[in-house]
């Protein structure tokens, strides 16, 4: 199965207001690895600056995230900065509203791969979103996925994105890996 090609992202700005590839408040885009950075300049030719930008955390913070989020521990070793997909207009540099992200799925950062997937610091995998269970409920409040919304399982859910367990965790191996490599430099 290809991983993570999902109707209902097509659906998503309609039916919820927005889309995972445009925060809101204080949520962020994607944090992006040097692996994803090297992939995505080697596609669009662009420097990283072009669509990248550092955002400083604490030494708590940084510690706190790696220690809630397993698959990016090692990724502050150098330094508690973070790297996060480039915002304009209020989505993502690479998200067209009409068409979605403009970047081939193997280009993608792996972050923006696995969601709304994630492993939790106990090693167990479950959602990165919560679930409203009622649209209006989830557009008021935002984070919402709406694959997540029309799931009633988690099995539903990797139906929805046409993938499979085993893909979402050789994916978060992959993201666990280039996070310990972004942080050795």
């Amino acid at each position: 199965m290809k991983p993570f090609q999902s109707p209902a992202c097509a659906r998503c700005a309609k039916a919820l207001g927005k889309t995972c590839c445009e925060p809101r408040g204080t949520e962020h885009l994607a944090m992006v690895t040097r692996a994803d950075i090297a992939r995505i300049s080697e596609h669009t030719r662009l420097a990283a600056r072009r669509f990248t930008q550092e955002d400083g955390v604490t030494e708590a913070g940084a510690a706190d995230f790696e220690a809630r989020w397993p698959l990016y521990r090692g990724y502050f070793r150098r330094g508690p900065v973070r790297t996060l997909l480039l915002a304009r207009n209020g989505s993502c540099i690479f998200h067209e509203r009409t068409r979605g992200c403009t970047l081939p799925m193997d280009v993608r950062p792996i972050a923006c791969r696995l969601y709304p997937f994630d492993k939790w610091a106990d090693g167990s995998w479950s959602l990165a979103v919560g679930r409203y269970g009622d649209l209006s409920a989830a557009r008021a409040e935002g984070g919402a996925c709406l694959a997540v919304e029309e799931a009633e399982s988690m099995e539903e859910v990797l139906t929805a994105f046409g993938t499979t367990r085993e893909a979402v965790e050789a994916l978060g191996a992959q993201l666990a890996e280039e996070a310990r490599s972004h942080g050795r430099g």
